[in-house]
């Protein structure tokens, strides 16, 4: 799999605008200014939900089958990175090796533990 740039992207863009956007009145990503700051307007967001039952599909086992088939297809190449795999191995490795909290803060937190 290649990554979602070019016409993939374009296209996926334009889907995700079309669905959350152009069918409920929000505004357009060029349209909307940063949530971030408080500068420029306020965007009118939108959403769109899709709920698919694999089971009236290809039924749940296929599902769950090919999912991991394209995961672990994908996971062969070391420079893909799938949502939550780099928070998940953070989290093991800090279960594993603990976690190193800077002096003064472990001091302010167990003043805060005996107050």
């Amino acid at each position: 799999m290649l990554p979602a740039g070019g016409v993939k992207g374009a296209m996926l863009a334009l889907i995700v605008e079309l669905l959350c956007c152009a069918l409920t009145g929000a505004s357009f990503g060029f349209e909307a200014d940063s949530f971030f700051t408080d500068d420029g307007n306020r965007p009118r967001i939108g959403q769109a939900f899709m709920i698919i039952d694999p089971a009236a599909l290809a039924g749940r086992k296929v599902f769950h089958e090919r999912m991991e088939t394209l995961i672990a297809t994908m996971l062969q190449d070391a420079e893909v990175r799938l949502p939550g795999y780099r928070r998940l191995a953070l989290a093991a490795k800090a279960r594993e090796e603990g976690l190193e909290v800077p002096a003064p803060l472990l001091a302010e937190l167990e003043g805060l533990a005996q107050a």
